[in-house]
C-alpha cells in the first residue's frame, strides 16, 4: 500500500457587491478538530470574537484589504477584528461553505442575511 498525502490545498474568495474587488486566500485544507473548534466558538456568544481571531491567525494566508487611510490590514486575527460585522461574517461563511463541502452558490444568501454574491476557486497549494 502506498501512502497518501492529506491535501494542503488553499481557496481563493473574491466578493462581489458591497464587497467588490475585496480577494483573499485562506487554507481549504484543515483539520477536522481545527473546523469543530471554529464551530463551536461560533455558536457560542461569549467565545464568538474568538472565532474571529482563531479564523484570522490559522485559516487566512493573505488578502488585500487596507483602512480608510490605505494602510494594509494585517491578514491575522487582529485584522479581522478591524472589518465591519458584514464583511467578516460574510468571509467566515463563505470560507465554513467551502471547508463543509457546500460550494458557496452566488443566488444563494449568506447565514446572515445579505445578498452578497461570491465567487471562489479551489487551487492547491505549491
Amino acid at each position: 500500500m502506498s501512502n497518501f498525502m492529506v491535501p494542503q490545498r488553499e481557496l481563493q474568495i473574491n466578493l462581489e457587491g458591497d464587497f467588490g474587488g475585496a480577494e483573499l486566500t485562506c487554507k481549504l485544507d484543515v483539520s477536522i478538530g481545527t473546523f469543530v473548534e471554529l464551530q463551536k466558538l461560533s455558536a457560542n456568544e461569549g467565545t464568538v470574537i474568538d472565532s474571529y481571531k482563531k479564523f484570522g491567525d490559522e485559516i487566512l494566508i493573505s488578502w488585500n484589504f487596507t483602512d480608510a487611510q490605505g494602510k494594509p490590514l494585517p491578514p491575522n486575527g487582529e485584522g479581522m477584528l478591524a472589518l465591519s460585522p458584514a464583511l467578516a461574517i460574510g468571509i467566515l461563511g463563505a470560507w465554513t461553505s467551502q471547508v463543509s463541502g457546500n460550494p458557496i452558490d452566488s443566488s444563494n444568501e449568506l447565514l446572515d442575511g445579505s445578498t452578497l454574491a461570491e465567487e471562489s476557486t479551489k487551487t492547491e497549494k505549491k
